[in-house]
């Protein structure tokens, strides 16, 4: 696989350019656009990637972004997978700053970003897809003990109200606890 710096900076370009809702909800796009498309990555190291960025600080498709083109083509491959991603958002943000600002609050403005919120839902609940299928779906059997704490985190944000890190922290726990401890 020969892949080179423009052809990096212009994929990353098209994934910041459509990355409404932010990191879960690019994660679909990312998906589609690395492992289908162009084979840079396969799903295991597209899921390991999605961990390793979302337990590191920062925003997630970011983090993403600089890992890939660092896998890829170095420090270099990093910067540029990095700066193409986030050049989009750059840009609206100074257009809605200066140009687009007077019209937020019209009708029209609201309808499109209900359009858009509804395509974030649909996208974040791709990146749960990919994601689940290679954490707790492998083939065709059910990875009870991944599926164990993924409940549980569930449990615990949701009526426990415990912070998400406080959650992360805890799976780990448990993952180690039962990988060394009870051997499973």
């Amino acid at each position: 696989m020969v892949v080179n710096l423009i052809e990096l900076f212009l994929v990353f370009l098209k994934i910041g350019m459509f990355m409404f809702g932010g990191g879960y909800a690019s994660l679909s796009i990312l998906h589609k656009e690395i492992v289908e498309y162009r084979g840079w990555l396969n799903e295991k190291e597209f899921v390991d990637i999605v961990g390793i960025a979302e337990s590191t600080p920062g925003p997630i498709a970011i983090n993403c972004a600089t890992y890939i083109g660092y896998k890829l083509l170095g420090i270099v491959g990093s910067l540029t997978a990095t700066i193409a991603v986030v050049m989009p958002a750059f840009i609206v943000i100074l257009m809605v700053a200066v140009v687009i600002r007077p019209y937020l609050e019209t009708e029209t403005v609201r309808i499109i970003l209900r359009g858009i919120n509804s395509a974030i839902v649909g996208l974040i609940f791709i990146a749960l897809v990919i994601i689940s299928r290679n954490v707790i779906f492998m083939g065709s059997s059910i990875q009870i003990i991944p599926l164990a704490i993924c409940l549980l985190v569930i449990v615990l944000i949701m009526f426990f109200k415990i912070h998400p890190i406080e959650a992360v922290l805890i799976s780990i726990g448990l993952s180690l606890a039962f990988h060394y401890i009870f051997k499973l």
